[in-house]
């Protein structure tokens, strides 16, 4: 038993300090930390963090800890999956994994050992993000900071996020359909729809006895909380204007009832036996098996059938795309010839691309803007993903550098490599929808690059497409969900609320993303080569 436990907490040490050592670690941190101060708005402005049942929450250390902790779980739920989502990978690249097989380490040993270095990293970024936010009590507070109070809203809603991604993560690496991009988005829609089926199912019935003990994004819990004990279930969690003439009301903090007690624990243990799904797919670095992980068993999943098929579709496209070789400018030519490239690697994009062309040509003006396009852009999203980071990860960089010029412009050339897959996805949409109401036309262009720059300079940073793709499709819900309520989340003009201010300011994003992956683009020849 000593033997194993040894082993375990070699691989937790291991994998703690390498991710903590990460340059990119420290800079999501510090992104992170920054976020409470513009998450919790100052009472003077007129906006609160925190309402329930229309009155504004006193902010003591019981409400900041909770709206801090939801936004706790929200990170964990999403970020948190896809910066963990490479435990086994980096063991393959690094070839690690190799000298494991070589061991007496248990396959089950391997896949518990790295199940626990996620939830101690988690948990570590987790605590450094609840101290942090302690400090805006004493920077916005009401009240004085009781750091218990504070710390028992974390420990409340957490552990059950940690636990699940932590487990899921391990699952999604080892199962070999799940590890490619396709993982990626489905984990997303998962996460989304789990939280919110279960909430919904909580408020709706609240005798679905079993629903809570499926609630790890702790959500459902807080309704339950509210109506116990408010008889509410308004609560809002974020900034929002508020009725000056409505007297503060005093949170005392989420309280844990005997009532409550199972369907935590049940939420926080059930996500362990996700591990034996995933001992169960683990390769254990058999060459054989992992000899096809580049090319995630192209032949063996429906996901790799459904590629070899569309390969007829993706070669008449490539072969129309072929005259590109009259371009005129190297740069791009070169960038051309990258984005077929990209579509021919992926046939799936290439049937993507005429299906959201027949569905735009097919489409009234209204069903167009607010459901072709929106899909088209999530679509256009990930196609474009990897395109800026794909030489990085592949460790072909020294080579495409030889080429003429493509050091010095690597960036111009990710980008209007970015473009031109955007342009294959986005043309016939967009032209249509321009053709059907020309109002459209700036909000879609501007819309287009700020996608393909953000694209490009999370890319170029991060060198993971999962940074783009999660942060992305974060901000697509969100925009969908709003309908344009919202005019500055109408980045592209779909539901015709942007205002002029709202389009320069996306325009800019777009400027400052390209700015930034030039600046760090410069920052790394100079460093590296």
């Amino acid at each position: 038993m000593s033997a194993t436990l040894h082993r375990l907490a070699a691989i937790v040490r291991a994998d703690v300090l390498i991710r903590l050592r990460r340059p990119s670690t420290a800079v999501v941190f510090v992104l992170i930390s920054i976020i409470p101060y513009m998450w919790i708005p100052d009472p003077s402005t007129g906006r609160t963090l925190m309402q329930i049942g229309g009155s504004r929450v006193l902010y003591n250390s019981a409400a900041i800890g909770m709206g801090t902790a939801v936004l706790g779980t929200m990170f964990i739920g999403l970020i948190g999956f896809y910066v963990i989502s490479n435990a086994l990978r980096r063991d393959v690249l690094s070839r690690c994994g190799s000298i494991i097989a070589s061991t007496t380490m248990r396959g089950g040993e391997y896949i518990l050992g790295k199940f626990a270095g996620n939830v101690a990293f988690l948990s570590i970024f987790t605590l450094g993000f609840m101290t942090t936010a302690m400090a805006m009590v004493l920077v916005r507070g009401e009240a004085p900071l009781q750091p218990h109070v504070f710390a028992m809203q974390y420990l409340l809603l957490l552990p059950p996020a940690i636990v699940f991604v932590s487990a899921i993560a391990i699952l999604f690496e080892c199962t070999p359909l799940l590890r490619t991009k396709l993982g990626d988005v489905l984990y997303f829609f998962l996460w989304m729809g789990m939280m919110g089926a279960v909430a919904s199912t909580i408020e709706k019935d609240p005798g679905a006895n079993w629903a809570p003990y499926f609630d790890v994004s702790g959500l459902g819990f807080l309704l339950q909380q509210m109506k116990t004990y408010y008889n509410t279930n308004s609560l809002s969690i974020g900034s929002s204007t508020f009725d000056a003439a409505k007297a503060p009301l005093v949170f005392p903090g989420i309280q844990l009832g005997a009532q409550w007690i199972l369907p935590r624990l049940g939420s926080t243990l059930w996500p362990m036996a996700l591990l034996l799904l995933a001992r169960l797919f683990f390769h254990r670095f058999d060459p054989a098996r992992v000899r096809a992980m580049p090319n995630e068993g192209t032949r063996r999943s429906w996901l790799g059938r459904l590629n070899l098929i569309s390969k007829p579709v993706a070669r008449f496209l490539v072969s129309i795309g072929s005259v590109v070789r009259y371009l005129p400018g190297r740069l791009l030519r070169s960038a051309a010839v990258d984005a077929l490239a990209t579509i021919g690697a992926f046939p799936l994009a290439a049937v993507a691309i005429i299906g959201f062309a027949i569905a735009a040509l097919a489409s009234d003006a209204n069903s167009l803007l607010t459901g072709v396009l929106p899909f088209a852009f999530a679509g256009c999203a990930i196609g474009i993903a990897e395109i800026s980071c794909r030489e990085k990860r592949a460790g072909t960089t020294a080579l495409v550098f030889a080429a003429p010029g493509l050091r010095a412009s690597f960036v111009a050339w990710k980008y209007l490599s970015t473009l031109i897959v955007a342009a294959a996805f986005l043309a016939v949409p967009v032209a249509r929808a321009i053709a059907l109401r020309p109002a459209s036309a700036i909000p879609l262009l501007t819309g287009i690059l700020f996608l393909t720059a953000a694209s490009t300079a999370l890319g170029i940073v991060s060198s993971n497409p999962k940074t783009f793709i999660v942060l992305f499709l974060t901000f697509w819900y969100v925009a969908m969900s709003d309908k344009g309520q919202s005019p500055g989340l109408d980045f592209a003009g779909w539901f015709g609320t942007a205002t002029p201010t709202v389009i320069a300011t996306y325009a800019a994003l777009g400027a400052a993303f390209l700015l930034l992956s030039q600046l760090f683009h410069t920052n790394e020849l100079r460093r590296k080569w």
